[in-house]
């Protein structure tokens, strides 16, 4: 397959039946191929079809310019780490895959040694002149990748378009240590999970300092009550003591009550029990008499007698009962006293000691406390070397902001150079421009381009056109770039064909003003659409080599379906 200088397309045919009479499709045919091939030879991994064990060994060669000299480079699937250069200055010469990575980035884009992390790398580089639909490179403009950070596309970008990639770098790096400490800010609050409710809202600082606070207190608390701590070997036995003393003062206690209550039962009785006449008995007794003057009489006088006498008997009782429940009470006074007595020896002497046991225990509690507070004051070094990170790299992306600005207003030819060439580019597609705008945020160096919405499917596909022919004419301008643009036909389905026809004019006469082959690889009857639709030829552009979906007709000459 060879390619001229220029607009060059590919096209894939299709037979309406194949020897076996069935309808066939031209996927399959090797459009997507092609590109997995040229990005195999410009040191990529096999893909697509490449990984198919039909092709392992086989070689594939490709001459390209690389620098001042054209060279050929030959790769195969079973030994990928290696590839062969041939070259009319050094004649054939096999080196790492590696090295080839490396030579085609300084030659290309200007790459030297790798300044670190998140640097601009050259297959990421290079995949903005070979997207592939498979990796979402179809999907947006400043994307080549579905998974790609905003970090590498930034950084990549900034390099192809002649920014300052270094500052966009940089900024990034510097915002990711930011999130990574900040994450580690979190993971070390959240390992104490038995912190107050009232304290999480506080800083970490702060939390672990009342916690050290409070943990000290209560060690420093631990470490007198041991230090003043006496063994007593009878400490056990005194407790038991104690107990039964407990129990026999609480015992006094209840006769206490219940002669008490004797004593007021008895004296409310003895108020009650007084001698009274009762009237009607004594005017029955009078009635009585009348009728039996002597008998009657003396009847009544034995009954106040007998019953004055059984009252004294009863008062006499009574107290009696007062006086021995008093003297109970009264007797008790000195036992109670004594229980009292032996009762204070014994808390005294149980408070001002222990057992043995009883101050392991202690000093079991006092090392756990010494051990926690080792860690809380170690959590606390660490949240403070955190937080002054975390105050550095603030500074750091700020000033990381402010150098971004400053590099853009600096170079403003360069966005401006860059803004109206994708304004012309666009223009030529909907007949007036579209935007590119190029912003240095506090969220990094953004690239907005947009072109006029006309509401048609194909507007992301123009876009990703518009930005990548941009993107080429300015690399192109410093030297720089692989000298080349591959778009398939999966860019241009959704394109009406009257605008994938102005985008093919507008390929043939971009690459001949700035020198950049333009690759496509299409259907065949999408340019006969295009032609039909715009009733512009494209014919002079068709290279003599078309791919088939006849079995031998592919990019490999096989099948593997």
């Amino acid at each position: 397959m060879n390619f001229r200088p220029g607009l060059n397309i590919i096209l894939a045919t299709r037979t309406d039946s194949g020897d076996d009479g069935e309808r066939r499709s031209r996927n399959g045919a090797g459009k997507s191929s092609a590109i997995d091939l040229i990005h195999f030879l410009l040191g990529g991994k096999p893909e697509g079809a490449l990984a198919a064990p039909e092709l392992a060994e086989w070689n594939f060669t490709l001459e390209l310019d690389v620098g001042p000299e054209r060279i050929e480079v030959t790769r195969s699937v079973a030994n990928s780490k290696q590839v062969s250069i041939s070259s009319p200055t050094s004649g054939v010469d096999r080196i790492q895959n590696a090295q080839w990575c490396k030579r085609l980035g300084q030659e290309w884009f200007g790459l030297g040694e790798k300044r670190g992390n998140g640097d601009v790398s050259y297959r990421q580089l290079v995949t903005y002149f070979a997207r592939r639909k498979r990796d979402g490179g179809l999907d947006s403009p400043t994307r080549t990748f579905r998974s790609q950070s905003a970090a590498v596309t930034e950084t990549s970008l900034a390099h192809l378009f002649g920014l300052d990639a270094e500052l966009v770098r940089h900024l990034h790096q510097a915002k990711a240590a930011l999130k990574q400490t900040k994450n580690a800010q979190k993971a070390l609050a959240a390992l104490d999970s038995a912190a107050a409710e009232g304290a999480k809202r506080a800083d970490l600082e702060a939390q672990l300092e009342a916690q050290i606070a409070s943990v000290k207190l209560g060690r420093d608390r631990l470490a007198e009550r041991i230090e003043a701590f006496n063994v007593l070997p009878a400490f056990r036995e005194l407790e038991r003591e104690l107990a039964k003393l407990n129990h026999d003062f609480r015992d006094l206690s209840d006769s206490d009550v219940i002669d008490q209550e004797a004593i007021d039962v008895n004296a409310r009785t003895l108020e009650a029990e007084v001698f009274t006449d009762a009237p009607d008995i004594a005017r029955l007794f009078d009635e009585a008499r009348i009728i039996f003057p002597d008998l009657v009489t003396d009847r009544y006088e034995e009954v106040r007698r007998f019953h004055e006498k059984l009252l004294e008997n009863r008062q006499s009782h009574l107290r009696n009962e007062i006086a021995a429940a008093q003297e109970r009470i009264t007797n008790r006074q000195p036992l109670r006293e004594r229980i009292e007595e032996r009762r204070r020896n014994i808390t005294r002497s149980l408070r001002a000691s222990g057992p043995a046991d009883e101050l392991l225990r202690l000093r079991d509690e006092l090392a756990g406390r010494e051990s926690e507070l080792k860690q809380l004051e170690g959590r606390l070094q660490e949240a403070r070397k955190l937080e002054d990170r975390v105050e550095s790299l603030e500074r750091e992306v700020e000033e990381a902001v402010r150098a971004l600005r400053q590099d853009r207003r600096e170079r403003s030819m360069i966005i401006d150079t860059a803004s109206r060439t994708f304004s012309e580019i666009s223009e030529r597609l909907y007949e007036k421009p579209g935007q590119l705008a190029i912003s240095a945020t506090d969220t990094g160096l953004r690239f907005l381009p947009q072109t006029p919405a006309d509401g048609s499917a194909g507007v992301m596909s123009m876009e990703v056109f518009c930005f990548d022919l941009t993107l080429a004419a300015l690399a192109k301008g410093r030297g720089e770039g692989p000298g080349f643009i591959i778009h398939d036909s999966h860019l241009f389905e959704p394109v009406d064909g009257r605008q994938f026809a102005r985008a093919l004019q507008i390929a043939a006469d971009f690459s001949e003003t700035t020198g950049i082959q333009y690759v496509t690889l299409l259907n065949s009857d999408e340019i006969d659409r295009a032609e039909r639709e715009s009733g512009v030829s494209f014919e002079d552009y068709v290279l003599e080599t078309t791919l088939s979906d006849t079995s031998d007709g592919g990019l490999f000459g096989i099948r593997f379906d």
